[in-house]
């Protein structure tokens, strides 16, 4: 153990701070109590320099026993259980397999979107194959922290694609937690990685009409996805993709969605602009209520249809410089609450028209395409 370097270090009595200090890893790392341990073990706290004393020594004593037993951070309350007689595991048997496909099962079967539960099970497979048939089959309390690390550390190539799997991966490891009560640490003892924003490009008008008019000639489908993804602010994947005649009411003029119809789980009505209504007003002229306004059929396209038609066209329209790399389907609703934004400065509003349940992912959205970016503190800044 000498060649962590224990230190406590209390200069100050109880007028100051103290901590342990030790190396790991090559890393300075200070310790103030004893919550990466999971213990009550407070010295700062204490009320006389005797029980500070002592509470820094009974840390001290904690801190190498973990170090030790390769269990710090400490991931789990709950240590594995004793072996009973005449058996090979212990009592209280957490098999790590079980556990993760019982939790993955769960996820599956619950009220979550289509591309998330897509997410969970890619990392829950990814995690499986890299795990070992020892760490399949042995109790999930004895998985070592830094197999967690390494097995995040693989998808480390962006910040985001390294947050996003780190995640998914705490997701199924907390329903493991509610499940048997075992209070698991993991994911919380990982490193972290700052993403890159990255600024979503929209369409400027001129830019827009253009790609209507190449898209009309090209493509009726894509064309009218575009306009009532702008239009009326609906994502394209699910939401346009599904509509049928039933839902446009009101000699169309509003399209109504159930809550099971839309992503935001409410019932959403949206307005339907003239510019919209010309083109699909004679879409679905004499067709009946059960029909799919693109199929025309009782089903929809898959899932992807309008993802592989974008797809399809999109090099064709960057050849022609109609659209910049940067700008996709989804920037077509973008361009949307840019537009009212500029007009009314509004965020309510823009909330309500894009089926936001929430005001901080309005912010957050406008944030993204550069647009609320706090210029309004300009005119208040000091002179002199």
């Amino acid at each position: 153990m000498d060649s962590y370097n224990f230190r406590i270090v209390n200069f100050h009595g109880l007028k100051g701070r103290g901590y342990i200090s030790f190396y790991l890893d090559g890393k300075r790392i200070r310790e103030y109590n004893g919550n990466n341990l999971l213990l009550s073990i407070h010295p700062n706290r204490a009320k006389s320099e005797k029980e500070k004393n002592r509470l820094f020594k009974r840390l001290l004593l904690e801190l190498k026993k973990a170090i030790k037993e390769d269990n710090y951070p400490v991931i789990s309350s709950n240590p594995l259980p004793r072996q009973s007689k005449g058996t090979d595991k212990p009592v209280d048997f957490h098999q790590t397999e079980y556990l993760l496909e019982k939790s993955i099962n769960r996820k599956l079967h619950s009220n979550l979107s289509f591309y998330y539960k897509k997410n969970l099970k890619a990392v829950y497979s990814y995690f499986i194959n890299f795990l070992t048939k020892e760490e399949l089959k042995g109790d999930i309390r004895g998985l070592k922290q830094s197999r967690i690390q390494e097995f995040l550390d693989n998808y480390s190539s962006s910040g985001a694609n390294y947050m996003n799997r780190r995640r998914e991966l705490g997701v199924l490891l907390s329903s493991i937690q509610m499940d048997t009560g075992v209070h698991l640490n993991f994911i919380r003892n990982t490193h972290t990685i700052k993403r890159t924003a990255k600024l979503h490009k929209i369409y400027e008008k001129d830019q827009m009409i253009k790609i209507f008019s190449f898209l009309e000639q090209k493509h009726a489908n894509l064309h009218l996805c575009c306009l009532i993804c702008y239009g009326c602010f609906l994502r394209p994947h699910q939401e346009i993709r599904n509509l049928k005649v039933g839902h446009i009411k009101k000699d169309c003029s509003e399209i109504h969605l159930s809550g099971e119809e839309n992503k935001s789980g409410r019932i959403r009505i949206v307005y339907i602009p003239e510019f919209v209504k010309k083109i699909l007003s004679k879409r679905i002229e004499g067709l009946e209520e059960w029909q799919n306004i693109f199929t025309f059929s009782k089903t929809a396209f898959n899932r992807g249809y309008f993802h592989t038609q974008w797809q399809r066209l999109k090099p064709v329209m960057i050849a022609e410089n109609l659209l910049q790399p940067l700008q996709t389907l989804y920037s077509f609703r973008h361009s949307a609450a840019v537009n009212v934004y500029r007009k009314t400065k509004d965020l309510d509003i823009i909330k309500k028209l894009m089926g936001h349940s929430d005001m901080v992912v309005t912010l957050k959205y406008l944030r993204s395409l550069g647009e609320y970016n706090d210029e309004g503190l300009r005119e208040h800044m000091p002179d002199l």
